[in-house]
């Protein structure tokens, strides 16, 4: 009864609008053929069936849509958190008379997606919380596991720097160390805009910082490595630079079973730029992987095969290339080799653009 009260209130001037309009169609039809005012009478309750029918019709209607809508109120209200911190039935109450006290339709719909919203933001806030737990929990994790990596690195020294067994534990030890920077970079990088720190660096220094880290893989894997000359002056971020080409020399690594890696370095005038490859004479990539290798979680054929790949180390690149500015190309073909180039900002022609400028 109160949902057909509301909504006859809601109706009032339609249905006056109606009663009026039938009362001066009556009254000036009578004007002329005063006669015929019983005829008009009739005309006019006839035409209130279908106005009344239309309007049971729709008020029925209104009504099963105001009952659902009240229903999902109140289950949104009794369901979450959105009840106010007091006695639990006294704030029922008071919910249920504020629902019941709504004064039209719309209104309800108006307080339902307030309420929706309301909750949307309180999940929102508490899927924060959660992300912020769980990355403050990694990281402390990632610089906690650190201490035993160190504690095996110097057991390992201790007892020798010999023996194939030896290097094989080494290298097991680098992989794990180097799972933990993944991770480690891997939370950091949503702060990469205001971690980085670009600065002049001498391209040559980087890359050995890199090189000399993955000795021991270009060890136990038998591979050369052929160095070029590196004397070229980039604007980079140290720390982010160096993960990067440290990435790109694990997956060379890990993909090349005999021959070696050569890391060529030169100038491209044109476009102002250092371009630093990483050259491999690996098992190389398929044409049909080659434009998904920096996306997130992609393997690949070669990381089916290898079943530790994650797909996680070149989507961090491609990312933390965005942000330096860093252009990259790979060109592949399965069996013949990898080559990936990176166009570096070039810190001697952008001295030399600014003098002139």
């Amino acid at each position: 009864m109160r949902l057909w009260i509301r909504y006859l209130r809601e109706k009032r001037i339609t249905m006056a609008v109606y009663f009026l309009t039938v009362f001066f169609f009556i009254a000036v039809g009578s004007l002329y053929h005063i006669e015929n005012l019983e005829k008009m009478l009739y005309a006019g309750l006839l035409s209130l069936a279908p106005w009344g029918l239309a309007f049971l019709l729709q008020g029925l209607n209104y009504v099963h849509k105001s009952r659902e809508l009240e229903k999902s109120l109140r289950h949104l209200r009794e369901s979450g958190d959105l009840i106010l911190e007091r006695d639990p039935m006294q704030a029922f109450r008071m919910e249920e008379n504020e629902i019941e006290s709504v004064k039209s339709y719309e209104e309800l719909q108006e307080e339902l997606l307030l309420t929706l919203s309301d909750r949307r933001t309180r999940d929102r806030q508490r899927e924060e919380e959660r992300n912020a737990e769980c990355r403050d929990y990694y990281l402390m994790w990632i610089h906690q596991i650190k201490t035993p990596i160190l504690a095996l690195r110097l057991l390992l020294d201790k007892n020798g720097a010999g023996g194939k067994e030896n290097f094989q534990m080494r290298e097991e030890l680098f992989k794990i160390e180097q799972y933990a920077e993944m991770a480690l970079t891997f939370q950091r990088l949503e702060g990469i805009a205001e971690d980085l720190v670009l600065q002049e660096y001498n391209l040559g220094d980087l890359i050995r910082q890199a090189v000399k880290k993955y000795s021991v893989l270009f060890i136990n894997k038998g591979l050369g490595l052929e160095f070029g000359e590196m004397d070229y002056r980039i604007v980079t971020d140290e720390k982010w630079f160096v993960f990067c080409v440290e990435q790109l020399l694990s997956n060379s690594i890990k993909y090349t079973l005999e021959g070696g890696i050569s890391l060529p370095a030169e100038r491209d005038e044109a476009a102002e730029r250092i371009r630093f490859s990483i050259e491999d004479t690996g098992i190389g990539i398929r044409a049909e992987d080659l434009p998904r290798i920096f996306e997130k979680g992609f393997t690949g054929y070669n990381g089916r095969l290898d079943k530790k790949s994650t797909g996680i180390g070149l989507y961090l690149c491609r990312r933390i290339f965005d942000h330096l500015g860093i252009r990259v190309k790979v060109e592949s073909e399965a069996g013949g080799g990898t080559r990936v180039t990176l166009g570096l900002l070039d810190a001697d022609t952008s001295k030399m653009r600014n003098t002139s400028g």
